[in-house]
């Protein structure tokens, strides 16, 4: 059974993919240290870079915690999971989302109509 560090680890090590410590600590704002210490188990990160590490994830900090505390991963509700990145996502990123699913509206709205007619 893995604990809770263990866990941890393997959240930041798949999170951090082929980035390194130092390129993924500086998307976090922290030392890479500290990104160290927490794959090695040698250290916890604080509420704010939980809420940091549970965006990255598509999570929210409890479904985090949970995890993380329980072994329980979150419901695989596809819909809800890009629900909760959409709202970690920057302004920009935003805006490219919104503009995607208008194009996408606009395309399967004059398709729809093309079988109606």
């Amino acid at each position: 059974m893995a604990t809770k560090a263990e866990r941890l680890a393997e959240l930041i090590k798949g999170l951090r993919g082929a980035t390194s410590q130092r390129r993924f600590s500086q998307q976090l704002g922290v030392s890479k240290s500290c990104v160290n210490f927490w794959e090695s188990g040698l250290a916890f990160p604080d509420t704010e870079n939980l809420e940091k590490l549970a965006a990255l994830k598509g999570w929210t900090l409890a479904e985090l915690q949970t995890y993380l505390v329980k072994g329980e991963l979150p419901s695989d509700d596809t819909l809800q999971q890009i629900i909760t990145k959409l709202r970690s996502l920057p302004t920009e990123a935003v805006v490219q989302v919104v503009s995607v699913g208008v194009e996408t509206l606009a395309s399967r709205s004059q398709s729809v109509q093309a079988v109606i007619k």
